[in-house]
């Protein structure tokens, strides 16, 4: 049987909302500071002091997976990528991309995920058609990413 994920990709660099549709995913993207190149990247639901790690790392260049978060750093590009698959309406609700900063307040975006029900979306930004495998997906990605 095959899955038909539809996929909307956001460019994050400021205080955002990002829109999707149960069932399917959204690919988000989160700016930082240069000088942060080095320091871990998270994804978080909630807002600080309060948030939640879904998934946090300091790979650089290669995609993390856990449950149905990736996230994948470009330091190159000082910029990282988090993918949210199987999207839910209770997933709807605020997040933060993050920088951790050992004995400083952390650097973060905020990002209002609004997920709706239904087999319609409005479409904003990108919105990528596809039914292959997450893994599949990912080196898809990737490939859009290598500059």
């Amino acid at each position: 049987m095959k899955i038909l994920l539809i996929f909307t990709l956001y460019l994050i660099s400021a205080s955002s909302e990002v829109r999707g549709y149960s069932g399917g995913g959204v690919l988000i993207k989160c700016k930082y500071d240069r000088e942060y190149t080095s320091n871990k990247k998270y994804f978080c639901k909630d807002s600080r002091p309060n948030c939640d790690d879904l998934i946090k790392t300091d790979a650089k260049d290669k995609w993390v997976n856990i449950g149905r978060f990736s996230l994948i750093d470009k330091p190159s590009s000082a910029e990282f990528w988090v993918m949210i698959r199987e999207l839910t309406v209770e997933d709807s609700g605020m997040y933060q991309c993050g920088v951790d900063r050992e004995n400083r307040l952390d650097k973060s975006t905020k990002v209002e995920l609004k997920i709706h029900e239904g087999n319609t979306i409005k479409i904003m930004n990108y919105v990528i058609f596809s039914s292959v495998r997450t893994d599949s997906l990912q080196r898809l990605f990737l490939n859009m990413l290598v500059p």
